[in-house]
Order: structure tokens, then C-alpha cells, then sequence
């Protein structure tokens, strides 16, 4: 039998606020450890929401195996071409370092099961909170500032792009991109001004058209309260650049998981959340102010070029093979 042990933090469970990638990772971590715990998420069964569906095999695999599932068993499409194109410079190929695209409703549905229940989570005392709500940031007190961009996508029978395509707005303004599905393709664009974002997807005809914001800042203050606690994109824990989030969301869920298992009170697992995540929030913290100086017109700067291995090390990350060079062309 498993141990209960949510009893030891002086609540009968923990109760989780959305079953995104973040929240239902939490879940099926937690339960299979000996904690009680309900994941809640208002949203229908294969909610549709705009996220590319792209994301790095390389460093999902070790994720997925944590909570035994096969690449195989959500995988679309694996590597493939890619040409980067943007300000100042023509298409490009480049080496894919493992970009990839999955179904990610499939991956959530393999991690939670039928486990999800439909309405809201009501936040009150006597409980235990993960406020895994992305965007929204449902129970966590709204932030002080925040940052966000428009994100739309369409999903659409052909493109024009065979391969994952990348265009990059001047100015750091925002991408369009074109990413592969088994038997059609995921057209979007994200970006600061919504006019612009639309009218890169106009030419498309789509089965489908999604949209919302995406935060482009991490949240330093009020990443737990007396008894919630967030992940994910609910404390700005998404990359900055490109707008990346799934693996964002594995990092922080297992960190936070970790934490669950090792502290004795809430405020000790926050306190060990914020000291665990410490480095990659001030990352994504100068990411963040780098795309804005950028979008400001503010290019060349000493901070900006110290800076720069750290957008290598994000579009690498993310699989993206480019040069240095390309990456100044297209910025200067």
C-alpha cells in the first residue's frame, strides 16, 4: 500500500489547479509517490489551446520516462528540416537538434487518465494548492507587473513550409512559424502587436484557429503563498525568447515535485522551490529584458552581447542549430 503522507503537512490533499502539461506531470508524480491529490481544469477534455506542440525530444524523454511513457507513444512528427528566416537575413537551413513535434493532449491524457475533475478549484484553507494555471494564474495573487504577447495558430490541411519553418519579426518583435503534424500542420505566429501577428496567418486556411496571451516575464514575487503554491508559466517559467513552455513546465513540476517529497511544511517547500528554480528565473529575468531593449531599439549594448550565449544556449535548447553570425545579422 502507498504511505499517505499529505497528512504530515497538516491537510488531507493536495489539490491542483489545471491539467496542463505542468499540472497533470505534478499529478501523476505525486499520486504514484503515496500523496492524495484532485487536479482540477474547467476546460472540455482536448481543449485546444495555441502551443506549436513543439518541443525538444532530447529533453522530454528523460521526463517521459519519469512517468513511463514512450516518445513513441505521443511523438508527431520527429526532427525533420527546419529553415530560420528573418530581419536581414534569407532562409536559412539549419540543423535540427531535436525539435520535434508531439500531441500534447495525448501526453496529458497518459499522464492523468480520466482523473480530471471538470470545474473549477476553489481555493480555501485546510487544503494544499498548485496553482498550474498558466496564463491565467487563477489562485496566486496577480502580479505586480506583467508581461505577455499575442499568440494565434491554425491549424490548417497544407503549408507551404514542408519542415519546421521559423520566420523572426524585426526588432524582436515576435516569429511566424510552421510546424509538422501527422497529416497537417500547425501555422502560427506570436508576437507584441496582434495586427501583425494576424496578418502573417492570413494566407492560410485553417480547420481550426486558436489564440491567447502568453506571459513573457517571470513572476519573482508571490510564487507561493500561506497554503498554494504555482509552476510553470503561472510564475512566468517559460522561456522568454521563444516563447517555449512545455519543457519549462516538466523542469519547474519536477523541481516543485522534489521539493513536495523532501520539506516538512509548506513554507519549507516554497522556500526550496524558489531557491531550486533561483537561477533559471534570473535567466529567463535577463531574457526577458533583453527582448525588450531590443524591441525598444536598444541593440547594441554591452548587456545585450553578454547576453548572447544565453539566446545560444534557449534557440539550442529548443533545437534550433544557428550560428552566432546569423543570430547578430539578423539583430544588427
Amino acid at each position: 500500500m502507498k504511505p499517505f503522507k499529505s497528512i504530515c503537512y497538516g491537510f488531507h490533499v493536495w489539490k491542483i489547479a489545471g491539467a496542463g502539461i505542468a499540472g497533470s506531470f505534478l499529478y501523476n508524480r505525486l499520486t504514484n509517490s503515496g500523496f492524495d491529490v484532485e487536479i482540477y481544469d474547467p476546460k472540455v477534455e482536448n481543449f485546444y489551446i495555441p502551443c506549436g506542440f513543439a518541443t525538444n525530444k532530447n529533453l522530454i524523454i528523460p521526463y517521459l520516462k519519469m512517468v513511463g511513457i514512450d516518445f513513441d507513444q505521443v511523438c508527431e512528427i520527429e526532427d525533420g528540416p527546419m529553415t530560420i528566416s528573418g530581419n536581414k537575413f534569407e532562409p536559412l537551413e539549419v540543423k535540427n537538434l531535436g525539435l520535434s513535434t508531439i500531441h500534447k493532449m495525448r501526453l496529458e491524457k497518459l499522464m492523468v487518465g480520466d482523473n480530471v475533475i471538470r470545474k473549477r478549484c476553489q481555493h480555501h484553507n485546510g487544503s494544499g494548492f498548485i496553482d498550474a494555471t498558466g496564463i491565467s494564474r487563477a489562485l496566486l495573487p496577480k502580479p505586480a507587473e506583467d508581461r505577455t504577447m499575442y499568440a494565434m495558430e491554425k491549424i490548417c490541411p497544407i503549408s507551404q513550409y514542408k519542415g519546421f519553418y521559423f520566420y523572426f519579426f524585426p526588432r524582436g518583435r515576435g516569429y511566424f512559424w510552421s510546424f509538422p503534424l501527422k497529416g497537417t500542420y500547425h501555422v502560427g505566429a506570436g508576437g507584441i502587436n496582434l495586427e501583425e501577428v494576424k496578418s502573417y496567418l492570413n494566407p492560410y486556411k485553417e480547420t481550426k484557429l486558436v489564440s491567447r496571451k502568453i506571459r513573457m516575464k517571470p513572476i519573482m514575487e508571490n510564487i507561493f503563498t500561506k497554503n498554494c503554491i504555482g509552476v510553470g508559466e503561472s510564475i512566468g517559467y517559460i522561456s522568454p525568447l521563444l516563447g517555449e513552455g512545455i519543457i519549462p513546465a516538466l523542469e519547474s513540476a519536477e523541481v516543485l515535485f522534489q521539493c513536495i517529497k523532501s520539506q516538512d511544511s509548506l513554507d519549507e517547500i516554497g522556500r526550496a522551490f524558489r531557491e531550486r528554480t533561483g537561477k533559471r528565473m534570473k535567466e529567463f529575468q535577463r531574457l526577458s529584458n533583453l527582448v525588450r531593449k531590443v524591441q525598444s531599439g536598444k541593440i547594441i549594448s554591452f548587456t545585450n552581447i553578454f547576453s548572447l550565449g544565453l539566446v545560444m544556449r534557449e534557440m539550442r535548447n529548443f533545437g534550433i542549430g544557428i550560428s552566432t553570425s546569423k543570430v547578430l545579422g539578423h539583430f544588427l
